[in-house]
């Protein structure tokens, strides 16, 4: 069987380039060849403190795009050729831990695959899946904003007044919330002191970097009856964790900064919106450019 390269946590807190079968696909899936596998802040969480592994070596990524180089049987939407985009949800057991992107070759469900556009390039495209999913999921669904019956909006929703906290708008994430919600019709502003409701407080808040100190800042601007939608796990400090630190699946009795009153909604989430800008990593060995992309997420 041939072989080719992939990125994996080898053990806690250490990475490597290792080689894996290459697999034929199986009935409903797709072998991608991968041009570009974006990176998260799950996978410094995955390297640095082993966060839900059971079993090394795990391969690094969520998000893929690139060509398809093999469909299996059942698989009728796509076609040999076709360049795609995909999410693959993370794999704990030694059975999935090598079926992430972060990879020259990866088995992908074709359910899981979008066609990319011509006009939409392929490193651009893999910044999509996994953060744009997880936005409509956080406003539309853990948020319960009104979903428009088009996009752009063609009149305001109900809750179109209601303002909106999206702390950390700039990180990938943050930034499709707020092209969603340009769509959506909800008013937006970059000025939380022109954002309050009744109470002079803001009535939605979402957390796309989600640690100990965030939490206490926007617990200070959140109104006592509003939503938070926190995108766990939660931090300590002000970033991504690293070594010993520990992280949280939810709020601990002593650690919640909220008002009795708030609703905490946890999130955890496997062409109006355009792409957001990359910063691209093409320079080095593969392993090199994965170790960048970790100190970036890092800091």
């Amino acid at each position: 069987m041939a072989t080719h390269s992939a990125i994996a946590a080898t053990s806690r807190g250490h990475f490597d380039e290792i080689g894996v079968k290459t697999p034929k696909p199986g009935s409903g899936e797709i072998l991608l060849e991968v041009t570009f596998s974006s990176m998260v802040a799950w996978d410094t969480y995955v390297t640095d403190v082993g966060l839900v592994v059971e079993d090394y070596p795990v391969i690094l990524g969520l998000n893929a795009s690139g060509t398809v180089a093999e469909v299996g049987p059942g698989v009728t939407m796509l076609t040999v050729g076709e360049k795609i985009t995909a999410f693959q949800p993370f794999g704990q057991d030694a059975k999935t831990a090598l079926k992430e992107p972060m990879q020259q070759f990866v088995i992908l469900s074709a359910s899981q695959c979008a066609k990319v556009p011509d006009n939409v390039a392929l490193e651009a495209a893999a910044t999509v899946p996994d953060n744009f999913i997880t936005s409509v999921y956080t406003l539309f669904d853990q948020l319960s904003l009104t979903i428009p019956t088009s996009f752009p909006a063609s009149s305001p929703p109900p809750n179109a007044a209601s303002p909106i906290l999206v702390y950390g708008a700039g990180s990938t994430t943050g930034q499709y919330a707020l092209q969603l919600l340009h769509v959506a019709g909800p008013t937006l502003t970059a000025d939380v002191a022109h954002a309050v409701g009744g109470d002079g407080k803001v009535a939605y808040a979402v957390d796309c970097i989600t640690a100990e100190n965030t939490l206490a800042r926007i617990a200070e601007v959140l109104s006592p009856q509003g939503t938070i939608a926190l995108l766990i796990p939660i931090k300590t400090g002000d970033k991504v964790a690293v070594g010993e630190a520990p992280m949280y699946w939810e709020l601990p009795a002593t650690g919640n900064p909220f008002a009795a009153g708030t609703t905490i909604k946890y999130v955890r989430t496997f062409n109006y919106a355009q792409p957001n800008k990359v910063r691209l990593l093409d320079q080095g060995t593969f392993k090199e450019r994965v170790a960048i992309g970790l100190d970036l997420l890092r800091e």
